[in-house]
């Protein structure tokens, strides 16, 4: 069956192209009857709106592309509905792509959004991602604003959280119990939320007058498996920690799933601070102290930045930082 053009309807209805053509965006110059009966005649045609072809038209194709490192973290299935909801009300559509880590896949992502002419990209960059892998895709890829993550020496808006303070509040306040053996688990220092966490952290040791060991740094992939494995590496060291402060809130999830296992009993004899404030850190038992960060802010903020730089391609790179919050629960009690 032959699909139903535009000038076809507008024949049908007694009107122009043109009218047609603007009641179908919701022009305001069209009277709400006349956007009523066109609709209606679409509806009845099966007419279909071909936007790719609009998109070169116009040079705009209304859509962004989302590239997250793992969808399957609460906290970015939060961040994420934040932007899709701020984007929606610029009547933009997403599309979504989950790298799991993977550098190269990312870059074919951005390559496909380039060739289907998106708007604009948010990227939250997989573990390793260099300038060089971006540098190359410059000259054609949309304007790109990282979030969550940065990149070294590449210039690129970015909106992230406040990591340093949210570091040294957390170990502040575990050095204030007395506690001396802090452990820092999850992440890598190819992420650099993990080398500002560690420097608020040592910067809260540095004051209290106290040496922080090295020795209890765990690095890993911030994914709940290797928080959970974790748990008996940080058991075993000499001396062990009486506390640890997780990267993200599934490590820190997965470590307290370990150190129960293994008999700890978090708030007693173990203290445990996430960061990050999604709701399954309140319902766990006990439910967990965090940094928490309005991952809902923080999706407002990027979707900000993203349409200026769609609007203004040339404008100075811009950096925000999402503060972060000391939220206290029973996960964390005195050194015994």
């Amino acid at each position: 069956m032959q699909k139903p053009t535009l000038s076809q309807i507008a024949k049908q209805l007694g009107l122009s192209t043109a009218t047609v053509s603007l009641a179908m965006k919701e022009n305001s110059r069209i009277s709400d009857l006349t956007r009523a009966k066109v609709k209606e005649a679409l509806r009845e045609s099966g007419y279909i709106y071909q936007r790719s072809a609009a998109g070169l038209r116009k040079s705009k194709t209304d859509t962004v592309g989302i590239v997250l490192n793992n969808v399957s973290d609460p906290s970015f299935s939060e961040l994420l509905g934040s932007i899709e909801s701020e984007l929606a009300k610029e009547g933009r559509t997403v599309f979504l792509c989950n790298t799991d880590e993977d550098v190269e896949k990312q870059s074919e992502f951005i390559r496909k959004m380039s060739e289907y002419n998106a708007d604009g990209i948010v990227l939250v960059p997989a573990m390793g991602t260099q300038a060089a892998d971006l540098e190359d895709m410059k000259k054609f890829s949309p304007p790109i604003v990282c979030v969550s993550r940065e990149i070294t020496d590449f210039p690129v808006d970015s909106v992230v959280a406040d990591e340093t303070p949210a570091g040294y509040v957390a170990a502040k306040h575990l050095l204030n119990l007395g506690h001396r053996r802090i452990a820092a688990v999850g992440g890598t220092d190819n992420i650099s939320p993990f080398n500002r966490r560690m420097k608020g952290i040592r910067q809260a040791f540095h004051e209290a007058g106290q040496e922080f060991d090295p020795a209890l740094v765990f690095e890993c992939r911030p994914v709940r498996a290797q928080g959970y494995e974790a748990a008996e590496r940080i058991l075993n060291v000499e001396d062990p920690p009486t506390a640890a402060i997780g990267y993200n809130a599934i490590v820190t999830l997965g470590l307290k799933a370990g150190l129960q296992r293994l008999g700890k009993k978090i708030g007693e004899d173990f203290s445990l601070i996430a960061n990050e404030g999604i709701d399954e850190l309140r319902h766990t038992y006990p439910p967990l102290s965090t940094t928490s960060i309005d991952l809902k802010e923080m999706g407002r903020v990027v979707t900000q930045h993203l349409l200026s730089r769609i609007s203004d391609p040339t404008a100075p790179t811009e950096h925000s930082l999402i503060p972060a919050e000391l939220i206290l629960t029973d996960s964390v009690g005195p050194h015994r």
